[in-house]
């Protein structure tokens, strides 16, 4: 088992996990997913077993209170101050193996080694419970700019929440 950098060759792996763990309104393209880890390989962490991809992290350097829309390229930041978590996905045969916090443990210690503040991320699908047991905590006075990103997460209930460092 090993957490990697993720090249374009993992995708088509990837789209598979994110179907297995989405509904198909948060389903993003593959065209996207290959961009996002074209332009940020770097914070792009797939965790393999066996060369199978049993999960991935999609992150990039970005600034607090900057939500990433649905579907949406990656934006390129000069003065970032955290990490920004858009994508993390365990396949369901793999869950209870304690993947995930191992993914964000990973995380966690290259936005350390980055030199930011925090890392912020949406939380979808009922998971708000889970980022808050894992130190994050939900942001409820977002810009109405801010507010109109998070509703290109619908039909899903999304929050914005950080985690200082």
């Amino acid at each position: 088992m090993a957490i990697t950098v993720l090249s374009a060759a993992d995708v088509p792996q990837l789209m598979q996990v994110q179907q297995n763990c989405y509904s198909q309104e948060l389903v993003e393209s593959e065209t996207v997913m290959a961009e996002r880890i074209s332009v940020f390989h770097q914070t792009c962490w797939g965790y393999f077993v066996d060369q199978q991809m049993a999960g991935y992290l999609l992150a990039y350097p970005s600034v607090l209170g900057s939500i990433t829309p649905l579907a949406a390229a990656f934006p390129l930041y000069q003065n970032t101050n955290c990490l920004y978590l858009h994508d993390m996905a365990i396949s369901s045969e793999f869950r209870g193996q304690s993947l995930a916090p191992k993914l964000l443990a990973h995380a966690r210690a290259e936005a350390k080694g980055m030199g930011l503040q925090a890392m912020a991320l949406v939380a979808v699908q009922g998971a708000e419970s889970y980022w808050a047991k894992q130190g994050f905590v939900k942001v409820v006075n977002l810009s109405a700019d801010q507010q109109a990103i998070l509703k290109t997460y619908l039909p899903e209930i999304a929050s914005y929440m950080l985690c200082s460092l």
